[in-house]
């Protein structure tokens, strides 16, 4: 009884020291679950144990014997693994290139992706977001900024334990992840950087505007925006405020995007979300963001009122198929300047005169600013200051990385892009005088 006794102590102690010691080793982790992707890997392991067990302390030679056995099938596990991680790391890469590829061919992104895939794919998820009232991008930028932080600190610590094999494990996984974030991308918003511009929607005219066409939209723009100044409901500071509710406004804009003629844009409703972390937002220089992946149009609500519906109808341009910055911003100043709304209106013509004045040279912008009401330059005066509150170095690294962003999507101006809307807004100023 008692060497029966001792036997069974011996057995438990190398049983212990076999997997929390070596077979850990031998894999990085847990070898049932490590080696466990292969049905007959894992019954392999699990023979060897059974024999393990059965034929211990019958004799030391028959017990290295098995032990070599063991750990050649672990051996060959953590090989056949590698092989599996690396030929699933080959397939992700080569069918995101593929995508990519395909994306780039402006006849087969708009005829297999714009038309097909990327708007379908796109009506199917915000059919499932839209009726999520919160909003989906900031709880997965907190996550992703948490798991971040999370995979950090563990590959720190397994390269610091020298647990090299834990450390290959994360980061398999993690290539795993980019990789189909990318083929995410590829399928649901690259192809749309290939489509025609977003003017031909509307049919402007696109030349090149000289001095006197940029003077003269300039001069139009001011003139209507001093006539609206008066309809405006303002608050003490000289603020105007928004007759309508978040809801009732993306109501007004869908239908504006429903009485463009064509099918340019999709055919869906969009319900754009108010980000509850907006404070944070304006520090990082964010007045709104399309979530692909959620088919979701974010808007910043902590910026002045003047500013919302030409973001919110920005964002949701992206929703509705335009993807190039400068082509949402002259969807949302046409839909705004020319909606039959004062407030939209009113919203338009503040950014487009913004935008052609900014275009003048110094002499002729202060004769145009001059001209404006004191209501409207003291507007102007607000919405500087409220912006500039919030500029700093968490901007100045935003406007870095959206700035690489663009750029890798094809746009060279990259930030700069946004302001490219001078020469559409002088056509929608040609297309307006000569329709009467």
């Amino acid at each position: 009884m008692a060497e029966k006794r001792r036997l069974s102590r011996r057995q438990k102690k190398i049983a212990v020291l076999t997997r929390k010691n070596q077979l850990s080793r031998l894999l990085g982790g847990n070898p049932l679950v490590k080696a466990g992707g292969c049905a007959a890997r894992t019954q392999g392991l699990r023979r060897y144990f059974v024999k393990f067990f059965k034929k211990m302390g019958k004799s030391a030679h028959g017990w290295h014997i098995l032990w070599y056995n063991l750990g050649m099938e672990l051996l060959g596990a953590r090989r056949f693994c590698r092989l599996r991680r690396l030929r699933v790391l080959a397939a992700l890469a080569l069918a995101t290139a593929i995508v990519y590829l395909l994306a780039d061919i402006p006849a087969v992104a708009n005829a297999v992706f714009v038309g097909g895939i990327t708007r379908g794919l796109t009506w199917l998820i915000g059919r499932i977001t839209n009726f999520i009232p919160l909003s989906l991008y900031e709880i997965t930028a907190l996550l992703l900024i948490a798991v971040g932080l999370a995979c950090a600190v563990f590959l720190i610590v397994d390269l610091c334990r020298k647990r090299f094999g834990a450390a290959l494990s994360l980061l398999y996984r993690l290539g795993v992840a980019l990789l189909s974030v990318l083929l995410a991308f590829g399928l649901l918003y690259a192809p749309l950087y290939a489509r025609a511009p977003a003017a031909s929607a509307f049919g402007l005219q696109i030349t090149q505007a000289d001095a006197a066409s940029l003077y003269a939209a300039a001069e139009y723009y001011v003139d209507e925006l001093n006539s609206l100044s008066d309809e405006v409901e303002r608050d003490g500071q000289g603020n105007a405020v928004c007759p309508y509710t978040f809801s009732e406004l993306a109501d007004l804009l869908n239908a504006a995007f429903d009485g463009v003629p064509g099918d340019y844009f999709a055919f869906y409703e969009v319900r754009p979300k108010a980000v509850a972390l907006s404070v944070p937002m304006s520090y990082l220089g964010i007045t709104g963001i399309y979530f692909p992946f959620y088919a979701e149009a974010n808007v910043n609500v902590n910026i002045p009122d003047c500013d919302l519906p030409v973001t919110m109808a920005h964002e949701m341009a992206h929703a509705k198929g335009v993807a190039v910055e400068s082509e949402a911003n002259i969807t949302a100043y046409v839909l705004c300047i020319c909606s039959e709304d004062v407030f939209l209106r009113y919203s338009g013509l503040m950014e487009g005169a913004a935008r052609l004045l900014n275009e003048l040279p110094e002499a002729q912008f202060e004769t145009l600013y001059d001209r404006l009401c004191e209501e409207v330059r003291q507007e102007y005066r607000n919405v500087s200051a409220h912006y500039a509150k919030y500029e700093g170095l968490l901007d100045r690294i935003s406007t870095f990385f959206n700035d690489l962003f663009l750029k890798s999507n094809g746009i060279p101006s990259g930030t700069r892009n946004y302001s490219e809307t001078a020469a559409s807004l002088v056509a929608l100023y040609q297309k307006i005088t000569a329709e009467g």
